[in-house]
């Protein structure tokens, strides 16, 4: 199959641009492992650009969002806890590394790499490397708190993705756009032959599963005529009642004659 003739995918799952030149140890970052963040639409979900400054002062934003930050981390066996009001500045930054880690952005030093990443997911909350010097002040912890809380829905919206969306039509769409865009047509061809090739495959196999069922089917319908055509159970089991009374009357005529 030729490149001129693949339709365009859309958007949500394009591969992101590339991470700012500028940082090298950030070049490796594949754009497969981009997809796996980028693709997300980030600019959408979380606070609105608009409603974050108020939001990050909201009590009961702060109570909600610490609440879905520690539901996501349960899960993950972490043992990170955020405590309402102010956790302890250890904590937040434990916090912050562990959900960086969940979207598979690598980071040697917290303070550097967070605001890439924020950059290049477009986050909607400003915030000052200031407050990552100083992460257990009221002022930088209401900050803090906004974009680990934007950060974990991207996480958790990942996850839904791996558990519902990464079925094999995605992966194989996914890696025929890779290939696509590349210019790779041989490579297009093959990710055709073993994706067409599985299909057959799991074709052939719901068939001969369909024709074993039919053939219960037709079975279990035999039975099913035989139980209605013949006796009841009841029926059955008044017969032979009926069979033994006439076996005692019998035993008790040849007592009597003796």
């Amino acid at each position: 199959m030729k490149a001129t003739g693949r339709c365009l995918l859309k958007d949500s799952i394009r591969p992101p641009p590339p991470p700012p030149p500028s940082v090298d140890h950030h070049r490796q970052f594949s754009r497969d492992s981009n997809a796996s963040f980028a693709s997300s639409r980030p600019s959408s979900l979380g606070i609105n650009r608009f409603s974050a400054s108020d939001a990050l002062t909201d009590r009961s934003y702060q109570l909600s969002a610490i609440r879905t930050i520690n539901s996501f981390l349960a899960p993950h066996s972490s043992p990170l806890s955020l405590k309402p009001r102010l956790p302890s500045a250890k904590d937040i930054t434990e916090t912050l590394k562990f959900v960086i880690s969940q979207l598979n952005f690598p980071s040697t030093k917290l303070e550097d790499d967070l605001p890439i990443l924020l950059k290049h997911l477009n986050c909607p909350i400003k915030l000052n490397k200031s407050a990552l010097k100083a992460p257990g002040t009221p002022h930088a912890w209401r900050s803090l708190l906004g974009v680990m809380h934007w950060l974990v829905q991207i996480a958790l919206y990942n996850d839904h993705l791996v558990s519902h969306c990464f079925d094999n039509t995605f992966v194989y769409a996914l890696d025929s756009y890779l290939h696509y865009i590349r210019g790779d047509d041989d490579g297009m061809e093959e990710v055709d032959r073993e994706f067409f090739g599985k299909l057959e495959r799991e074709r052939n196999a719901v068939a001969e599963g369909v024709k074993t069922l039919e053939k219960e089917v037709a079975e279990r319908e035999g039975r099913l005529e035989e139980l209605r055509s013949g006796p009841s159970a009841k029926e059955a089991v008044e017969k032979e009642r009926g069979v033994l009374e006439e076996d005692v009357k019998k035993f008790h005529a040849i007592i009597a004659e003796i």
